[in-house]
């Protein structure tokens, strides 16, 4: 009878602590449990080279690539089509589909360079940001213009009846803080006094 009391005992203690270590209980703990299993989320491919940005395929497209955690998004409303989307497979090699045409694997190639499998290349375009030249003389703004690798393009001049622009730059396209490819030209227009005590 002693004998089967401790096995009994026994089997009871065990069951208890088994119970308090699957649910984790303790001092004012009560049991959770959990309704799905927990998975470690995967960390991000490291690629050969950032894709996030903007792209050239040596004509008038600028596909804009995003990776959040190998989940590609294409913006490719620079030539008017729908957004394409895809995964990273490894360090190298991507996967798109176009709504609009088809998928297509990618290989990763440096420097900045995503060769599709359709024979198509984009090279990454290394942006910069237009500087603002308003309120400079044009001789000025031509200055901060090539400093920051931008040339100045059309410069046109109106009469600026409300005097604030005397041969200053009253405005710029790409406006300021435009992201640009450098070497890109900038238009400016050109703020002219009207004649002396004709100010509105």
């Amino acid at each position: 009878m002693r004998i089967r009391n401790k096995i009994f005992g026994g089997l009871l203690a065990a069951a208890l602590a088994t119970a308090l270590n699957v649910a984790g209980a303790g001092a004012g703990h009560a049991a959770q449990f959990p309704s799905a299993p927990i998975r470690p989320v995967a960390a991000a491919t490291p690629l050969l080279f950032d894709v996030n940005g903007t792209f050239t395929d040596g004509g008038s497209a600028r596909p804009v690539i995003s990776d959040v955690n190998d989940i590609l998004t294409v913006d490719m409303s620079s030539q008017h089509r729908p957004t394409a989307s895809g995964v990273v497979i490894n360090s190298d090699t991507i996967l798109v589909t176009f709504p609009d045409d088809a998928t297509y694997s990618a290989k990763l190639q440096a420097p900045n360079i995503i060769r599709w499998s359709n024979g198509s290349t984009w090279q990454k375009l290394n942006l910069a940001r237009v500087p603002d030249v308003r309120e400079e003389t044009q001789t000025v703004a031509k200055s901060i213009l090539n400093s920051a690798g931008f040339v100045v393009g059309r410069v046109t001049s109106f009469v600026d009846q409300t005097c604030n622009h005397d041969h200053t730059v009253a405005d710029q396209t790409p406006g300021a803080g435009t992201l640009a490819v450098p070497g890109s030209v900038v238009d400016l227009t050109i703020g002219l006094l009207p004649p002396r005590g004709t100010c509105r």
